[in-house]
């Protein structure tokens, strides 16, 4: 028997199976397909996106069988989703009705569990959240300056990439041996945070209420002045307009006019491309450095996600910025991309850690069924 994993975005499908081995499930295939289709009405789902779903299951059932369970990535759990659930016509809608609170991603991840049941109504679903990672953060973090009644509304710091911090936390005391108290982690990719994980769990994080807060990302702009929203409203910018801009249009995209992708902003010398890259690596390094305060201080700092995993001068300049907190990079472990890439006996030790956000799905899948 086997299991599905689906973490579907706007415009791709990244897809994984586990094979059952004895008491373990071992990765049996991994890929990812592009999206042409746009969402269907309401609840309707594209008949491109239908038979989208129905090939990837076809694919992972040929010569292997029946699935036993399909596991989704689902950004937004709210205050309702502390840990998995099993997909049912409840849960389905509690998750659809947290939907404008991550625009860019949720009516994706409902598209996948609505297609899967239309296209195998007996077969076992389960949601794994990317906010749930972050409900052990004390109240005092999760708040926002505001009266009383919006965070009795849900108006709060949610923070996301949970999945993926999840899976660094196991992952380093792999790698290492044990478990770093006082940790940093960098997700850095098309969406991009930082997470203070105390004890392995997490403790402040940069995103808040939105997946558009915090760091500097692809195309959102991370932390920005309330003010340049107010002001662009007085200038007559609809919702759809600010939408796009925060969304689609700021970020690497907006600073460099040329890209939303760091690998081709590194390869040129154009002036807007380097200065979109000093802003991401500053951004990044203020924010780290207030997250090792919460932390009361630090013992590692941890990359992850696409852009921290291969975009070594990305992580250089990061960590340059926070050598005032003892952190330190060996040059020829970052080139090489090795897994400790700080000196040996530095004060605060450098790691990367490769994303593995599907095996973090397939495990809690394999735990509920």
């Amino acid at each position: 028997m086997s299991l599905l994993v689906l973490n579907i975005g706007s415009s791709s499908v990244k897809y994984a199976t586990y094979l059952r081995d004895g008491g373990r499930w071992n990765e049996g295939a991994r890929a990812q397909q592009a999206r042409a289709a746009g969402l269907g009405e309401g609840d309707a789902i594209a008949p491109e996106d239908l038979a989208l779903v129905a090939g990837i299951l076809e694919a992972a059932e040929r010569g292997r069988g029946a699935l036993e369970a399909v596991g989704h990535r689902v950004v937004h759990g709210g205050r309702a989703f502390l840990a998995p659930v099993v997909v049912d016509s409840g849960t389905l809608a509690q998750i659809a009705a947290l939907a404008p609170l991550a625009p860019l991603h949720q009516p994706h991840n409902l598209m996948g569990m609505r297609a899967v049941a239309k296209l195998r109504p007996g077969l076992k679903q389960v949601a794994c959240f990317d906010t749930a990672f972050h409900r052990t953060q004390p109240e005092l973090h999760r708040r926002l300056p505001l009266p009383e009644s919006f965070f009795e509304d849900g108006v709060e710091r949610y923070g996301f990439h949970g999945l993926s911090y999840g899976w660094l936390a196991q992952e380093i005391v792999r790698l290492r041996g044990a478990l770093p108290r006082r940790m940093l982690a960098f997700h850095l990719g098309a969406g991009s945070s930082a997470c203070a994980i105390l004890d392995g769990r997490s403790h402040d994080t940069s995103m808040g209420f939105s997946t558009i807060d915090g760091l500097m990302m692809a195309t959102r702009p991370g932390a920005l002045d309330p003010g340049v929203i107010l002001h662009l409203l007085g200038q007559g910018a609809t919702l759809k307009e600010l939408t796009d801009l925060f969304y689609t249009n700021a970020g690497l995209r907006g600073v460099s006019g040329q890209s939303a992708d760091m690998k081709t902003l590194l390869a040129t010398d154009k002036e807007a491309a380097q200065r979109a890259v000093d802003m991401f690596c500053r951004r990044a390094a203020i924010v780290g450095a207030g997250l090792a305060v919460s932390l009361g201080g630090l013992d590692a700092i941890v990359f992850t996600g696409g852009i921290g995993e291969h975009a070594a001068i990305v992580r250089e300049r990061i960590v340059a910025q926070l050598a005032l907190l003892g952190a330190s990079i060996e040059a020829a472990r970052n080139a090489g991309n090795e897994a400790r890439i700080s000196p040996d006996g530095a004060a605060v030790e450098c790691w990367i850690v490769k994303a593995d956000e599907e095996r973090v799905i397939a495990e809690a899948t394999a735990a509920l069924i």
